[in-house]
């Protein structure tokens, strides 16, 4: 066994086996008991086919006859010094670049250097020969490696079930692939590296990644059983279920509902952010760059006037009035402008963007078909355009159950009528990760069926880990409570105590007063580095700029956390991974525990693209989550959800029995349980900030910021929400390149990670050989491997990519494309070590380790 695997094997032994059985307030964390297993599609094996430990031990050997070299080169430098043979330049310089000696140079050295000096000639001239010679063979074996490669993902994707990868990651270019593949791959050699390096990213990532999807990463439904211990579950076959992309039913809706006969029965509806005051109007909106939760910053994006036309109608657009009935309205008013229609001001108010005026699939739809069909069904108009969605939803079904050589024709179909009945194209947003490019995304249920959790493992989720939890969320907990304060002073010195302000208002002051309150919100940031910076102190007190792990003691956590008041209420999605060799290691207890992302935003089983597969296999599962969200509320609290769609990413969401606050996009819930922003108001008392609305008893309680963002520089309203969290876990800021495995027992609170300068990942050769290419990359690579001390397996985080990139320092492949992407940048690097590690893949599927998390809902009333 190596030191490494002996030191996670000694780890194990020194933690997994004792409980902690202090658990103090900031420990009480409730688990929803019904949770998320998410897994790679293929198995981690695939990723051995590409690996070569003959390639890696050749390189590995070049380093070390370049270190001999070197080191008889410095020995034979001390020479020449001493002898006074060569040192001005003409022979000695050529040493300190591993030059071996030209015939005339050792002649000359043999004339002038006595048999012990000359002997040290002969050792250096060996070595650096030896050394070119090894050099030589490495590059060869490494070429031969790399074609080895290229021919084993070639074959490997000759795989239907590999090609479907292809199909729903990139479905505009798969005839390309597929036809590629099954000519056998041939080309120019530059077309050859090409194709094989999207070949190769996309088996590391459907090998080694959980939060992909379709067959390639699937999903259970996992439970926490009562009296049981260990884990078990049975299997069946996979199955898919294909959906509509919910910008592709949008599409749809426009267009149809844009035809003459249906358009009367559209209800438009005022932009939720937009605020009239007689005739005056300003609108805001949320904007992001990346698209992800964190990015969103609230904005003011119109100041203008109406007319009174304008007012009168916009006025009237509730979302609950047709066209028609609009229209009627308009006839019996008269026109104000004599020449000027009713639909001419119609166009004019959804041209400045201040009314949608057309169908729309609410937000968190999962079935936009659906939605369509019921607005076709309602009158004889939409017969022709209810055949077309009949079809569409046919032919996804079709899609999702049929034989696999039927899929890409069907998919080209759906597209090409897609195309005919909106005039869009049927692909989007290239080159984006986060985003929905096709008409229809698919999901599928895993092979793994009825898997239960035993209370013990239920345990170390609620509470063993909730150290993770309360670590994660000290910081945003520590923003919301002085955020909270900051908005309730600017508030009272701006209106007054016990004034209602209406949302328009507040906004209007807040945008006006936004740089004295940002400076305030410094303030804040100074604070949580600070205990950011206490948080480093206690994980890494004591420990060496070498070592591999340092372990903490429980009590000194729980002392840490007990400085702090652990409010306001939280909740957080950790993703939970369990490093085992196999199951029954689980049910043993002999496992680490790490959590990969803990995501602290809206509740994400209940509002992904996932949470209507659950609920259909779990039908408690809103039950259970909304009920741990009534137990976070003070009793004056009313809970609000938001319908606030997602520009670039398809995300259902259940239907919370609560009412909705319109934020973008449409609410599915009936307009009397529907919030609109313009009936908020907030009032500062002497103790807090208010937010409320009006026909509604109670503080309100948002389960997200309009927004998203953390900060009220973000989002005003982002202390009436809960704290929130996006991404990892462990240590925020700290200035060290190496960071050691922080264990508490057997919980991981952070994995061992490097911080690697871009030009590290720059080619290396000995001598004076070309460092260019992929075989002086690849010796790059375990140059720094060893240098460093790296694993073998690990993930490298790398500035521009959207998520790490798998890394096998022993595959000429996959070291290759890191390589290739690395060069996109002159930013530091972070490389972390892969845990679990292949050989604790404990999720075993016909004889195969999946890579495996179990994504969980803990809640936290907290405590002062």
């Amino acid at each position: 066994m190596d030191t490494r695997a002996q030191r996670q094997n000694d780890a194990r032994l020194r933690g997994d086996k004792t409980l902690t059985s202090h658990f103090n307030d900031h420990n009480e964390w409730a688990l929803a008991p019904i949770m998320l297993l998410r897994h790679a599609g293929f198995p981690s094996s695939l990723l051995r086919h590409v690996a070569d430990s003959s390639t890696a031990e050749a390189a590995d050997a070049v380093l070390a006859h370049c270190d001999e070299a070197l080191g008889i080169g410095q020995r034979l430098k001390a020479v020449l010094r001493a002898e006074r043979v060569g040192t001005k330049g003409d022979i000695a310089s050529g040493v300190g670049m591993l030059r071996p000696f030209p015939p005339r140079d050792l002649a000359r050295l043999e004339q002038d250097l006595g048999p012990s000096a000359m002997a040290t000639v002969k050792r250096y001239q060996d070595a650096v020969l030896t050394l070119d010679s090894a050099w030589v063979a490495f590059e060869k074996d490494h070429a031969a490696a790399l074609a080895r490669g290229r021919e084993t993902v070639l074959r490997l994707f000759r795989d239907p079930a590999l090609q479907q990868v292809l199909l729903l990651s990139n479905d505009a270019r798969f005839e390309e692939f597929a036809g590629w593949i099954d000519g056998g791959g041939g080309g120019s050699d530059g077309h050859v590296r090409r194709m094989t390096d999207l070949l190769t990213m996309y088996l590391q990532r459907v090998t080694t990644k959980n939060e992909t999807h379709s067959h390639f990463g699937p999903l259970a439904v996992a439970r926490v059983a009562p009296d049981t211990a260990g884990i078990s579950w049975s299997t069946g076959p996979l199955r898919r279920v294909a959906f509509l992309s919910h910008w592709a039913g949008e599409a749809m809706a426009e267009a149809f509902s844009g035809r003459p006969e249906l358009f009367e029965t559209v209800r438009p509806r005022r932009r939720p952010l937009a605020f009239g005051q007689d005739s005056r109007i300003r609108r805001y909106a949320f904007e992001t760059r990346t698209g992800m939760p964190d990015d969103w910053r609230f904005t003011e994006v119109t100041a203008d006037t109406f007319d009174d036309d304008q007012s009168w109608l916009w006025e009237r657009c509730d979302g609950e009035h047709t066209v028609a009935q609009l229209r009627a309205d308009w006839m019996r008013r008269g026109s104000t402008s004599p020449g000027r229609t009713f639909d001419e001001v119609l166009r004019e108010l959804v041209a400045k963007d201040w009314l949608t005026a057309r169908w729309e699939i609410p937000v968190g739809a999962a079935d936009p078909l659906r939605t369509l069909s019921g607005h076709l069904e309602e009158g004889a108009e939409g017969a022709a355009e209810l055949a077309v969605v009949r079809w569409f939803a046919d032919t996804l079904r079709r899609f999702a159950d049929g034989p696999v050589e039927d899929r890409a024709a069907l998919l080209g179909r759906l597209k090409e009528t897609f195309e005919e009945v909106t005039g869009t194209a049927a692909n989007r947003s290239q080159g984006l990760h986060y985003s929905d490019r096709s008409v229809l995304y698919e999901e599928a249920y895993s092979p793994v069926r009825n898997m239960t959790l035993g209370e013990d493992l239920g345990n170390v989720i609620s509470r063993e880990l909730s150290v993770v939890y309360d670590l994660t969320l000290l910081a945003p907990r520590l923003r919301v409570r002085r955020e909270q304060e900051i908005l309730r002073r600017w508030t009272e010195d701006r209106f007054g105590l016990g004034n209602p302000v209406a949302l328009q208002h507040f906004y209007a002051g807040f945008f006006e007063d936004k740089p004295q309150l940002a400076r305030l919100c410094e303030e804040v940031d100074r604070d949580i580095a600070a205990l950011d910076q206490e948080i480093t102190d206690v994980l890494l007190a004591g420990t060496t700029g070498d070592q591999h792990e340092t372990v903490v003691d429980r009590d000194r956590l729980e002392e840490l956390l007990a400085r702090h008041p652990a409010t306001p209420p939280a909740l957080c999605n950790p993703d939970v991974m369990l490093a085992a060799r196999d199951a029954d290691a689980l049910a043993d207890g002999d496992f680490l525990a790490v959590v990969g992302d803990c995501h602290a935003v809206r509740e994400a089983l209940t509002h992904s693209s996932f949470a209507p597969m659950m609920q259909a296999q779990a039908p408690d599962l809103l039950d259970e989550v909304y009920a741990r969200y009534q137990s976070l509320l003070d009793e004056d609290e009313v809970l609000i959800d938001l319908s606030r769609a997602h520009p670039d990413k398809t995300a259902a969401q259940l239907t919370y029995p609560c009412p909705d606050l319109e934020v973008h996009g449409l609410s599915p819930k009936s307009r009397d349980t529907v919030l609109q922003p313009d009936r908020l108001y907030l009032v500062a008392t002497a103790e807090r900030l208010e937010l409320r609305a009006q026909g509604v008893e109670g503080r309100l309680k948002l389960l997200a910021p309009l927004a998203g963002g953390p900060s009220i520089r973000q989002d005003p309203l982002s202390p009436f929400a809960f704290p929130r969290h996006f991404g990892g876990v462990g240590i925020r800021s700290v200035g060290l390149d190496h960071l050691p495995r922080i264990r508490c027992g057997r919980i991981v609170l952070h994995r061992e990670r490097w911080r690697i300068p871009a030009n590290a990942l720059r080619g290396w050769s000995p001598g004076t050989r070309p460092a260019k290419g992929d075989a002086a990359e690849f010796a790059a690579a375990g140059k720094l491997r060893r240098d460093l001390g790296l694993p073998r397996h690990g993930f490298l985080k790398i500035p521009g990519e959207p998520k790490p990139v798998y890394v096998d320092w022993e595959s000429p492949l996959v070291v290759r494309q890191i390589f290739r992407l690395s060069r996109k940048s002159d930013s530091p690097l972070e490389f972390s070590e892969m845990l679990p590690s292949p050989e604790e893949l404990w999720l075993d599927i016909d004889g195969e380790r999946h890579t495996s998390e179990l994504r969980c809902a803990v809640f936290s009333r907290g405590s002062h």
